[in-house]
């Protein structure tokens, strides 16, 4: 099996804040119950201080928010859509790279070459979207899809498939493995950012500068 390799386009230089449950309630107008409930469900990622209390860090909640289609305060800064590419076919990651630059100041891209470190790579990078293509040598786009979506610490990912046979049961096939679309190869990016609704869910600050 031919290893894998993984880059990275971009990187964000940040300091975490840590944040409550009642901060992010009045930061984003929800009950903090609801917030309470969103940690207990694990889609937002929260932990334990020595004293027993709730602590978000703020690119965890940037994370909650963007995966899910809400809009990023301004409090919270600038935030971008992580995005991990797996295609075996180094040219194909090249030419997604080249379609993405465009938008490097919305979205940071990673690829991999290998599904079997797609699936190690998601656990560690936390990214809000995977583009996995479904013909790959180790394992399959349906089988990576499948190991995520049993991972319940990773249902807020949202999972698309590529293909270059692009029929309508592949696409049916993709979506019972747990993707929210399957599209045709070479991949449109217009079709990518449209399914992560990018200009909604990222603060516009940027754009009046």
């Amino acid at each position: 099996m031919a290893s894998g390799t993984m880059q990275s386009e971009g990187s964000t230089a940040m300091t975490d804040q840590l944040y409550t449950t009642h901060d992010i309630s009045r930061l984003l107008q929800v009950d903090p119950s609801t917030v309470s409930k969103w940690i207990d469900r694990g889609i937002l990622m929260a932990f334990r201080t020595p004293g027993g209390h709730r602590r978000v860090r703020s690119t965890d909640l940037r994370t909650f928010l963007v995966t899910h289609q809400m809009p990023v305060p301004e409090e919270l800064g600038s935030s971008t859509v992580r995005l991990l590419v797996v295609d075996d076919e180094r040219p194909v990651l090249d030419a997604i790279k080249r379609a993405f630059k465009p938008h490097a100041n919305q979205v940071e891209l990673q690829t991999t070459t290998s599904g079997v470190e797609a699936l190690l790579l998601v656990s560690e990078q936390k990214p809000h979207g995977m583009i996995i293509d479904l013909n790959m040598p180790d394992i399959d786009g349906i089988e990576v899809c499948k190991r995520i979506r049993a991972r319940k610490q990773m249902e807020g990912v949202r999972l698309i498939t590529m293909t270059s046979n692009h029929t309508p049961d592949v696409v049916e096939q993709s979506k019972q493995a747990g993707a929210v679309a399957c599209l045709a190869k070479p991949l449109d990016v217009t079709q990518v950012m449209e399914l992560f609704r990018v200009p909604l869910a990222l603060n516009t600050s940027a754009a009046r500068k």
